[in-house]
This record gives structure tokens, sequence and C-alpha cells, in this order.
């Protein structure tokens, strides 16, 4: 039997949430985690096949939709606590709706450069993945770039010129108060 504070999530992420500094803000309130808690993580590229992922409009973020045929590449994140998962459900927003889906391990572990990820292992897990749920009118009919995001915006998001949208979700961020830190870790009480 699995205690609750030790229980892990998984989820694929396929937009800014790939970029670890996002992620590490997200989930820790700081780009620079302490070794213990990047640790905890394991991060491996990985692909969604039948969905497609689009830019939204006037934003620097994806959503992605079922699409029969697309594929979105991304990483799979194992780990996750339950702490981590009601920032990440936070960060999202009601844009979208956390749902499980299958995807598929890419060779090359540790090598997070999806643009040029290798072939899939065979391996496949359920993972959390953030469904983009208001409607195709918000979307471009164009798919959101990684590469670009990380070259043109990344900074906009970590650097000194903090993405506004971004920051007041960090600003809003409170831990719920059934939350306590015990022993260095974040456990529900």
């Amino acid at each position: 039997m699995t205690n609750m504070e030790d229980e892990t999530f998984t989820c694929f992420f396929y937009g800014t949430l790939m970029a670890l500094p996002i992620l590490s803000r997200v989930i820790y309130g700081t780009q620079h985690p302490e070794p213990w808690q990047r640790d905890r993580l394991r991060i491996r590229p990985a692909i969604l096949h039948d969905h497609c992922r689009y830019r939204v409009k006037n934003v620097d973020y994806p959503g992605v939709v079922a699409q029969t045929g697309s594929s979105v590449r991304g990483t799979v994140v194992e780990g996750l606590s339950k702490l981590d998962m009601y920032r990440l459900d936070l960060f999202e927003g009601h844009e979208y709706e956390r749902r499980q889906v299958e995807a598929s391990i890419l060779a090359d572990e540790g090598a997070l450069d999806i643009s040029h990820s290798g072939r899939e292992t065979g391996e496949t897990m359920m993972a959390g993945t953030y469904i983009w749920t208001q409607g195709t009118r918000y979307l471009e009919d164009a798919e959101w770039d990684f590469d670009h995001f990380v070259k043109q915006k990344l900074r906009d998001w970590v650097g000194d010129a903090k993405n506004v949208e971004f920051q007041g979700f960090l600003q809003n961020l409170v831990r719920p108060t059934q939350w306590v830190v015990v022993g260095g870790h974040d456990q529900m009480r």
C-alpha cells in the first residue's frame, strides 16, 4: 500500500513546460531547484500520437487537440508529487483539461532536443496531459514550434523581463493550507 505522500504522477508536456526552467518555476517556485528536487524527476523525450499542437492566438503557448494521423513530440516527466500536480493545474488554468493519454517513449534518453529526438522504443506509458478545451476558433492554423519558443520567447518567461501572465501566476500562487513542509518535503495534511 502506498502512502498518499509517496504517490507520484506522470505527465506528458508538449509546450512551455518542456523548458526545464519554466517547469521548475511552476512546481518549485524557482528555476534553480535544489538537487533533491531535480533528482526526483525523470524526464524523457516522448511522442503523443493522434494529436496536434497548435499555436494559441495572441499568446506564446500552444494547445493540443485530438487529430487522427498527427503526432506531437514532447517530454514525459515521472515523479511529480500531488503538490506539483496542484500547481500545474493552477498554471494551466481553465483553458485546459488534464486527461490521461498514452505516450510513446523515444530513444536517446536524456537527449531532450525534441526536434531531433530518435525513434520510438516500443515503451508506452499512461500520462496526464493538458488538452485544449476552448475550441478551435482560438487556435491559429499553424503548429506551435518549441525551437522558436526557446530562441525567441523563453527569455520573456524566465529572464529579467518576465512574461506578465506567467509572473502573475507566480505572484498569486500560494501554498494551499492543507499542505505542510515535513522534513524538507511538501505533504498534504
